[in-house]
């Protein structure tokens, strides 16, 4: 899943309006906060990411207001990389359980300021239901983190354990 992330790729999501998805959630900087209600909603979208499909998080470009254009992104907000370094991010991320193997954290540095800087994260599907620091299990429903029923966690619990068959003809 790594890639090579620069400010013109970033800035290509926006110009190509590329909307969000099930595998695509952009976040505005203002999502990154020190306050608690800010880092239970970060593990509860990477832990929706990891317990759906897996894909990539952007944190620095803000979705569109406006209703027609929800979902889509509108600009580049930059993260202040003093305020909110990558590894705090990281921290933020480390209070899911189980841990999340193979999380990618790539931060990109942004003309803008010298401190401005937009964090791509790069979450793989996992074969493990994964709770988020509110002790909650979350999947990506409709651009969006949902509550997971019983069922559902029990099938990401149980997805190694499942053999994986396609037929040919």
């Amino acid at each position: 899943m790594a890639r090579n992330w620069t400010e013109t790729r970033l800035q290509n999501f926006i110009t190509s309006e590329i909307e969000e998805s099930l595998t695509l959630e952009y976040k505005s900087a203002e999502a990154l906060d020190r306050h608690e209600t800010k880092k239970k909603e970060i593990t509860k979208d990477v832990s929706a990411m990891a317990n759906s499909a897996g894909g990539v998080i952007i944190y620095g470009i803000a979705e569109s207001s406006q209703g027609d254009r929800r979902h889509l992104p509108e600009k580049i907000t930059p993260v202040d990389r003093v305020k909110y370094p990558r590894e705090w991010v990281e921290q933020i991320i480390q209070a899911i359980r189980p841990r999340i193997d193979g999380i990618v954290i790539h931060s990109v540095n942004l003309s803008s300021g010298e401190n401005d800087t937009a964090y791509i994260i790069e979450i793989p599907q996992s074969n493990t239901a994964h709770q988020a620091s509110d002790h909650r299990y979350y999947k990506r429903f409709n651009f969006q983190a949902v509550p997971m029923e019983d069922y559902e966690i029990r099938d990401v619990m149980f997805r190694e354990q499942t053999p994986n068959i396609a037929l040919k003809f």
